[in-house]
Parts: structure tokens; C-alpha cells; sequence
């Protein structure tokens, strides 16, 4: 197994812990600290994997469907707790949890519409997806910080993370058109 997956794998094995710090903010703030130091790292090493891969050109199958997967499991995660009443205020706001859930939800059902009706996919990740990943995880971020951040900008970046979420769904959807209408020739 390469080093890149295995970094993806260490990203998944550590949402649990991360899930744990979450559920103890309410009893013991320090929690919040080191949700905030374990998603910071979790996102490096998100870049760092992808990072590794292209220049020790290790891209692999597994790669290429596990990063992607490490990435939703964390951010769907921090939506639901983060946007729930088990997280003190600020929360992250419903909507944008709605919104990023609804993307991903969307881009997995048209992932697997692609592999039924063309045997494959070929949509990569693009510059817009990677950015509203960043965006996302900085959202959280924001939100984890609690009070140390005046509310409006945790405002500020749940919007700006929701319109590049809205924009990269929309542009995902216009590559998987593309390509089922050039599998079947329309």
C-alpha cells in the first residue's frame, strides 16, 4: 500500500476520536482545542496525500476513491455534529449543512448513474472541488473556534463555502453530462 493511502486510511481511522472531542465540548472546553488541532492536521494531511501521490506518482485505484471518501466522511460528519444541538453555539448553520450534504449525496448518486450507464468514471477532482473542500474545512474551522471569532465572520465564511459548494455540485454535474453524452454518443 502506498504512503498516500495510507495516509487517506489514517485520515478515516481519525474521525472517531475526532467525533469523541466533539461530544465532550459541552463537558470539558479543552475538547474544542483539540477538535480544532485534529481537523487542521486531518486537512494538511488531506492536501499532503494528494500532494505525495502526484509526485512520488503514486496514484492508485484506491487512491483515487479513497481520498474522496476520507474527505466526505470528515466534513459530513462535522456538519451533522457541528450543526446539531450536541455542539454549543455558534453552530454551523442548518442550511449549510443541508447544502453540503445534498452535494455530496448528489455527486454519489451520479457517480454510481455514470458507472451503471457508461461502466465507468471518469471525473476527476478539479481546482473548484479542492477549493471548496479548503473552504469547507476552514467553515468548520470557524465554527470550532467558537467565541474567538467574531459571528459574523462565521457567517461570512458559511456563505462563501455554500456558494463554492453550490458551484462545484453544478460543475461535477456538468462533467458527469458531459461524459455520459460522450459514452453514448449523444
Amino acid at each position: 500500500m502506498s504512503l498516500p493511502n495510507k495516509i487517506s486510511l489514517t485520515r478515516i481511522v481519525f474521525i472517531l476520536p475526532f467525533v469523541l472531542c466533539i461530544i465532550q465540548v459541552q463537558n470539558n472546553d479543552l475538547y474544542r482545542y483539540i477538535a480544532l488541532a485534529m481537523i487542521f492536521v486531518l486537512g494538511v494531511t488531506d492536501a499532503l496525500d494528494g500532494y505525495l501521490a502526484r509526485r512520488r506518482n503514486e496514484i492508485t485505484k484506491l487512491g483515487r476513491y479513497l481520498d474522496p471518501v476520507a474527505d466526505k466522511l470528515l466534513l459530513v460528519t462535522s456538519c451533522i455534529l457541528l450543526s446539531s444541538k450536541i455542539w454549543p453555539e455558534p453552530r454551523l448553520p442548518n442550511w449549510l449543512s443541508a447544502i453540503i450534504l445534498s452535494r455530496d449525496i448528489f455527486i454519489l448518486l451520479g457517480t454510481i448513474a455514470l458507472i451503471l450507464f457508461t461502466g465507468k468514471v471518469s471525473c476527476q477532482p478539479n481546482t473548484l472541488g479542492r477549493v471548496t473542500t479548503c473552504l469547507q474545512v476552514i467553515a468548520v474551522m470557524a465554527v470550532l473556534m467558537g467565541n474567538h471569532l467574531p459571528i459574523i465572520t462565521v457567517i461570512i465564511l458559511s456563505w462563501v463555502a455554500a456558494v463554492f459548494t453550490l458551484a462545484s455540485g453544478i460543475n461535477y454535474t456538468y462533467m458527469g453530462i458531459k461524459q455520459y453524452r460522450l459514452k453514448c454518443n449523444f
